[in-house]
């Protein structure tokens, strides 16, 4: 049973401070609330006892809010905003810009004669090149490289860090429950005055990134395997990008994503640790409130239309060899969605339905599992095995037991030892994730910022409620050929 407490305190016409308290049997989730007039949700789950505080700062944008020709900047960004703004990471902003202008005139010309022209002149390619290159050299005498971090270190922080997925860019760190004022007037320096300088050099920084995924054996594989399941919608490339959209992102294009995505009514700012509310809601009025507000973000337009006919795909490389299966399921938040994870866990680890019948029994298989992944506008079921190359089983061989296991869930449902098992090892998992500051912090801004933080809660709930029929459902319903792709990757020369 879910008990709610709710207490309202009204500070002004503007600013909203709830206190909701969740509790389902042993959990239980305090986050006080707090909503500024521009927009920006500001969350605190006050944990006294060591005097730090866990501080992330979450950015409803990530890959899916970009586009063709853009593919990448999400997190070429991220890695931007380490970059400094007009008073971090520089000596003389004013010396540093005049050196920025000069830069950026030299590639956007560099940018025209490579991409706009069939045949630019590489003469002129080559000597702009040696003169952006003069310029950049000149500029390091007034960058301060890891202004950030070396700010951060010496007020006692840890684990600064950031990451970009296909729907949230978050930034983090942990800062002494006496410095938190420091992360908030960072936070809201970068948020309003990002400039991005060594854009041009950070760019190809990301570029080897992507060049060093790409030499691990199945990328590219891999790589088209998610390109043709998700055939519209914009998952269908990954956080990295592609590779001809990342030379050629402008810093103009960087800009107006920062300047479109990164405004305060587009952001969830969360506090974990050792403070009062009081004090944290007085600092995010005085650093974040005075952001101008920005226009409201439209979610994507572009679902994933329904799949009519199965897709195979084959290829070959170094790499091991494996089976891949993929059905399209619902996004978060879907009724079918509780019955397809806990599907998931039954099929999956050392006592899971796909380990005992395929690896342990009857050796076919080094590692076989099942996941579901829902996530906010589209949704997807995977099994992945890998065969065991030295008694001679093939991924086809793989395919056929997978699809009979698939069978016998439609006809039989699973046990209610297993169902029950599953529904425990989901819980157990949730309660011990919430133990962790940066866990939890983790979890309730991501799932702010989609559904809100309190259907964390509802979703367990939900969990338990799951039957074996709700599993021969939603097995029958999604686990069909023509709502599949089927991967097969073998042992070859491919790539």
């Amino acid at each position: 049973m879910i008990q709610k407490k709710l207490l309202l305190f009204l500070f002004s016409f503007f600013f909203l401070l709830s206190l909701v308290s969740f509790s389902s049997a042993q959990v239980k989730l305090e986050v006080k609330e707090q909503v500024l007039p521009n927009g920006m949700k500001i969350l605190m789950i006050p944990k006294p006892g060591v005097p730090r505080v866990v501080c992330h700062i979450y950015y409803k944008v990530g890959s899916i809010n970009e586009r063709p020709g853009i593919t990448g900047i999400a997190h070429i960004h991220e890695h931007m905003m380490f970059k400094g703004t007009r008073v971090m990471g520089v000596t003389d902003f004013q010396a540093d810009d005049a050196l920025n202008r000069q830069i950026d005139e030299l590639m956007d010309k560099i940018y025209h004669e490579k991409y706009w022209k069939k045949d630019g002149d590489q003469q002129k390619i080559a000597e702009w090149e040696k003169q952006a290159e003069e310029l950049m050299k000149a500029e390091k005498k007034y960058i301060i490289k890891d202004d950030l971090w070396e700010t951060y270190m010496k007020n006692g922080g840890t684990g600064l860090n950031a990451s970009t997925s296909d729907e949230v860019t978050g930034y983090y760190v942990t800062l002494p429950s006496n410095k938190v004022e420091l992360q908030m007037m960072l936070e809201s320096d970068r948020m309003m005055n990002s400039y991005f300088r060594e854009f041009y050099s950070e760019k190809d920084v990301v570029m080897e990134e992507r060049r060093l995924s790409e030499n691990s054996p199945g990328f590219f594989f891999n790589e088209q395997v998610r390109a043709a399941f998700y055939t519209a919608s914009p998952y269908h490339w990954e956080v990295i990008g592609w590779m001809d959209d990342l030379k050629k992102i402008t810093k103009n294009d960087l800009i107006a994503f920062h300047n479109k995505y990164y405004v305060p009514n587009n952001a969830v700012a969360i506090y974990v640790g050792d403070f009062k509310p009081e004090e944290i809601i007085k600092l995010a009025e005085k650093y974040f409130g005075p952001i101008p507000r920005g226009e409201d973000i439209e979610p994507i337009r572009t679902g994933e239309p329904p799949q009519y006919s199965q897709k195979r795909m084959s290829g070959e490389g170094p790499g091991l060899p494996n089976l891949q299966i993929w059905f399209h399921i619902p996004p978060e938040g879907h009724p079918d969605i509780p019955a397809l994870n806990i599907l998931a866990s039954i099929l999956s680890g050392e006592t899971g339905r796909l380990n005992k019948s395929l690896v342990k029994e009857k050796d076919m298989a080094i590692r076989a599992m099942a996941m579901s992944r829902p996530q906010w506008y589209v949704g997807a079921f995977t099994f992945n095995a890998i065969p065991k190359m030295q008694k001679g089983v093939k991924p086809e061989d793989l395919e056929k037991e997978i699809w009979e296991e698939i069978e016998k869930i439609k006809k039989d449902g699973v046990t209610p030892e297993e169902l029950q098992k599953a529904k425990n090892k989901t819980e157990a998992a949730f309660i011990r994730g919430l133990e962790s500051p940066m866990f939890l912090a983790m979890r309730v801004g991501r799932a702010e910022l989609n559904r809100g933080w309190r259907s964390l809660l509802t979703d367990l709930e939900d969990m338990k409620k799951v039957t074996s029929d709700d599993i021969k459902r939603v097995a029958a319903k999604y686990m069909v050929k023509d709502n599949c792709l089927v991967a097969i990757y073998s042992r070859g020369l491919g790539r």
